[in-house]
């Protein structure tokens, strides 16, 4: 009997989960964390084009349908603002003319929102407080996962979707691993009313935005509004509702204090976070100032090291697990999601050749293997450039690059096309 086990029940382990379930191919996800309530995450995820395609294909109709309803207003655009809130450069996120895909487009989703969609239709094929610790495989190709409770289970393929700290990555490829990029920030959430919207620079209407500064520091900013007539499952919906602004700001770690910002709380990020934009738009500092204390956070950007191909088997990993990347470029979880499409779409077209055996989906995996690697790694330096010129601390190059964008934005028609 051909069995996928799915270690992790991520954004990419469940979009593959479900893709498979729609196939008819047995299908169970191990997730550490005790149940569903775990997950309380609520901030806005961007779905790009390849996102969408993925949950697409993996999805039933209907489920499909229902994340598209659940969906906030799309970005039309990027920009990147001075720390005055000036314009420095704006471009399209889509081709102006023409009709619109319906599928391959970018969306604003709630995170929690989206993973309820994820889990809906499962059922008992998700299992909780299951711990991944190691597994071992047959002369056959036959895994057999092994569980910190002490249970285990068999399958004919083990996929390591545990996001940054893979168990499974760990025992497949020891020598892969994250790197600290040098860049470390602060995170939170203000919730968009009518005392607050007036704080948003105008540009936000159309999309997310990024704040360049001087010094190595530079701050995202991106909406979500609910689509007017928007109505959802209520346990599809996270504990905050309602419209909000996320923001996250990143530094160089020589302009944070000395023993890092790991082990600060909501009051003391804040401060940091106030001091580090002092002289920016006054908008700026007030939205920091007036952001709920619940939602600030810090955290620390590690991006994965470059692995060269391993001989395949029937182990494999997706996401986070092989090609975690900085936030730069907001690719991270669509990456997860391609894997996820490409992923199923080799596992389905193995059985549907007639064999599962363990040499049939070692060489699917193979080939999954092979196109990830491709574009995953393409991704993690993507986003690694965009990061490193983000908060570059050299004046003349960061000088440089701000009059090249000004002078760029000055005239649409070419900008369009370069950037096209």
């Amino acid at each position: 009997m051909f069995t996928v086990l799915i270690a992790g029940g991520g954004i990419g382990g469940l979009c593959l989960a479900q893709g498979l379930h729609k196939a008819g191919v047995d299908v169970t996800v191990f997730e550490r964390a005790a149940s569903p309530d775990a997950f309380k995450e609520g901030y806005r995820i961007h779905l790009d084009p390849d996102g969408s395609r993925a949950l697409h294909s993996c999805l039933p109709a209907e489920r499909f349908a229902l994340l598209d309803a659940a969906c906030g207003r799309p970005p039309r655009a990027f920009a990147w603002l001075s720390e005055g809130l000036d314009e420095l450069l704006s471009l399209n996120v889509a081709a102006p003319d023409g009709p619109p895909d319906p599928v391959a487009v970018h969306r604003s989703i709630n995170r929690f929102t989206l993973r309820q969609i994820l889990l809906d239709g499962l059922g008992d094929r998700v299992r909780f407080g299951k711990e991944l610790l190691r597994y071992e495989t047959g002369a056959d190709g036959a895994v057999t996962a092994h569980f910190a409770d002490g249970d285990r289970a068999v399958g004919s393929v083990l996929v390591g979707a545990e996001g940054t700290h893979s168990r499974v990555r760990a025992q497949l490829l020891p020598h892969g691993g994250r790197t600290d990029t040098g860049v470390a920030g602060v995170g939170g959430r203000l919730p968009l009313t009518p005392a607050t919207r007036h704080l948003l620079p105008s540009q936000l209407r159309r999309g997310p935005a990024m704040v360049l500064a001087p010094g190595g520091v530079n701050m995202f900013l991106a909406t979500h509004e609910t689509a007017p007539g928007t109505n959802l499952p209520a346990h599809m919906l996270p504990t905050e509702t309602g419209d909000y602004l996320v923001w996250g700001l990143s530094a160089r770690r020589e302009a944070l204090p000395a023993g890092g910002i790991d082990h600060l709380g909501p009051e003391a990020l804040r401060e940091l976070t106030l001091d580090l934009v002092r002289t920016w738009h006054p908008h700026v500092r007030q939205i920091v100032g007036e952001s709920s204390p619940s939602s600030l956070s810090a955290f620390t950007i590690r991006t994965a090291v470059p692995v060269r191909p391993w001989p395949a088997t029937t182990v494999t990993v997706l996401g986070d697990a092989i090609h975690s990347m900085p936030p730069s470029r907001g690719i991270g979880a669509n990456t997860a999601l391609r894997d996820a499409g490409v992923l199923c779409a080799a596992l389905v077209a193995a059985r549907d050749a007639g064999t599962v055996d363990g040499r049939a989906l070692t060489a699917a995996i193979a080939g999954y293997e092979r196109r990830m690697r491709r574009y995953g790694f393409a991704a993690v330096k993507a986003s690694n450039r965009a990061l490193s010129q983000s908060v570059t601390t050299n004046s003349v190059a960061f000088a440089t690059s701000r009059a090249a964008m000004r002078l760029i934005n000055r005239f649409p028609a070419a900008r369009d096309r370069v950037f096209r």
